[in-house]
């Protein structure tokens, strides 16, 4: 039950941020702040406007894990938790799952339902968080080193008070660019960084890149990101949630399913668990299966089954729910009937046709 909040032990430096991270050594602003455009409704707006301008970088780019963290007092690596942290040159998403026997155990289970009310404390303690990563202006120097500001789309542990200090942190490349460090922005008054996350490249973690994003029509933001051979998946619980003017003093996931199962209202404490976040391969005969989730039982699961690679208009009517139809000119993607927006892109139109394998191409449309 302490993996989460040994996680924000770390993170704020043994408990420190919020002396620390404040002017005038290290100001911010409040548009800084990782909720600061989920909370104001102008996420797609400020994500689009970046992208136009062209605040994207490659310094990061790639299928990563993490084997060391380190804050404070206390640290974990690699045999704590599973981290899969996909980046493309702007959108990112950030899968850790801790390492724990159950995870095991609810593999076999077919949802919620069958979950203790100790099990759906447990299965609080986990994190997924997708955005985009802001850098800052170059050239980079060692008096201008690259910073990188996450804004939060999706946040398993934001329900409702906001993070008070941004999710800022000085990137380290080595020069093989296979393994970097994330430097917390804030330093000590001995100017140590207040906490360290070593990264290192998961095995085929490089190769192109896709983002897609689900259209906000539908509410629920999602992205799903591939890097080399990795995809992560994410969806948000339902939009209103997150607003709910009774948690805006919550300031965690854990303390608000902790309450909510204590008073008997498991109900509540799932719709708030509700918040979708996976991992998996896109090559071989595990492409598409999921490999790891916030949810157990969706391991082994394929996220997407078949593709057509059209190039007309679309044709939900003549497409399975788990096709995928792709129109490359108008950067769109029609998934399980939604639409979806080809964010970012390294693959191409021929890339794409390889990737999303299995399905029919029309062989009469041109590229």
């Amino acid at each position: 039950m302490e993996w989460s909040k040994e996680q924000g032990v770390m993170v704020s430096g043994g408990g420190r941020i919020e002396r620390l991270f404040d002017a005038p050594r290290f100001s911010w602003k409040e548009e800084d702040l990782p909720h600061f455009h989920k909370v104001k409704g102008s996420t797609h707006a400020a994500f689009g406007k970046w992208k136009r301008e062209k605040r994207t970088h490659d310094i990061v780019v790639g299928a990563w894990f993490r084997p060391l963290f380190l804050g404070g007092w206390i640290h974990s690596d690699s045999r704590t938790e599973s981290v899969y942290n996909l980046q493309t040159p702007s959108l990112f998403i950030d899968l850790r799952i801790p390492n724990l026997e159950e995870n095991k155990k609810w593999q076999d289970i077919h949802g919620f339902s069958q979950l203790s009310d100790v099990d759906l404390r447990l299965l609080a303690r986990r994190h997924c968080f997708a955005g985009y990563s802001l850098l800052n202006q170059g050239p980079w120097t060692i008096e201008n080193p690259p910073v990188c500001t996450r804004h939060h789309a999706i946040d398993w542990n934001f329900v409702g008070k906001m993070r008070p200090r941004p999710n800022k942190w000085r990137i380290e490349m080595r020069e093989d660019g296979k393994v970097w460090k994330e430097w917390g922005y804030a330093r000590d008054e001995f100017d140590q960084h207040i906490y360290l996350e070593r990264w290192e490249l998961l095995p085929e973690g490089k190769g192109p890149y896709l983002a897609l994003t689900r259209d906000e029509r539908y509410g629920r933001e999602a992205i799903l990101i591939v890097c080399g051979d990795h995809f992560n998946f994410a969806m948000d619980r339902p939009t209103k949630m997150p607003f709910d003017p009774q948690r805006q003093q919550v300031a965690s996931l854990q303390d608000l399913v902790d309450s909510l199962v204590d008073k008997g209202d498991r109900e509540e404490a799932i719709k708030y668990l509700s918040l979708e976040g996976c991992h998996g391969r896109i090559s071989g005969k595990q492409a598409w299966v999921i490999d790891n989730a916030l949810h157990p039982w969706m391991i082994g699961k394929k996220i997407l089954r078949s593709a057509s690679f059209l190039f007309s208009t679309f044709t939900p009517l003549f497409l399975s729910p788990d096709e995928v139809q792709v129109k490359y000119a108008e950067r769109k993607v029609l998934w399980k009937g939604e639409e979806w927006h080809i964010f970012e892109d390294s693959f191409g139109p021929n890339g794409l046709l390889k990737l999303f394998t299995g399905g029919i191409v029309d062989k009469k449309s041109s590229l």
